[in-house]
């Protein structure tokens, strides 16, 4: 079951990787994944907190497989052994080479998507195709604006909890 989900950014892809990777600033922006903490490189464990859309806070700890600096974070989670729900995550970053400027790149396609594999997929996939990509859609569309807002010099963290 693989859940995909994506958006054009008005921003460089530079713009989007800091945001991204910025996981100090997940709790005042993103709604979804609520907190990550760890070292971003490949092999690394990190702690991840999410929160679908009307659902308690959940806790993993994927591995890092794949850092590329303003192209591609990808992790990998196995639920107590592979084969039961494994889970491959993915942030990818394209730049759209038509709109250029000053050397940046200044347009890219966000992608988010999920990979879900194992024993327990058939029982969980509703709800995941749900919650998940409800999540995936939330946060797509702040990181658009917060990253839109920044390359635009309008603003920055102006999208936090509780801003109206």
């Amino acid at each position: 079951m693989k859940i995909y989900t994506e958006i054009e950014i008005q921003a460089s892809d530079e713009q989007v990787w800091n945001l991204l990777t910025d996981f100090a600033s997940f709790p005042h922006w993103n709604l979804f994944i609520r907190q990550i903490s760890g070292l971003l490189s490949e092999g690394a464990q990190l702690t991840v907190h999410f929160q679908p859309p009307g659902r308690d806070i959940v806790t993993f700890r994927p591995t890092v497989i794949t850092v590329e600096p303003n192209r591609k974070l990808r992790w990998l989670w196995h639920f107590l052994i592979p084969g039961l729900f494994d889970v491959e995550h993915s942030f990818i970053i394209e730049p759209l080479a038509s709109d250029v400027y000053d050397g940046l790149r200044l347009r890219v396609r966000f992608i988010q998507q999920e990979s879900f594999q194992g024993l327990l997929v058939p029982l969980l996939a509703r709800r995941l195709n749900i919650d998940v990509r409800q999540g995936f859609e939330a946060m797509n569309q702040t990181l658009k604006t917060k990253a839109e807002r920044i390359e635009l010099g309008t603003g920055d963290w102006g999208l936090g909890i509780g801003d109206s």
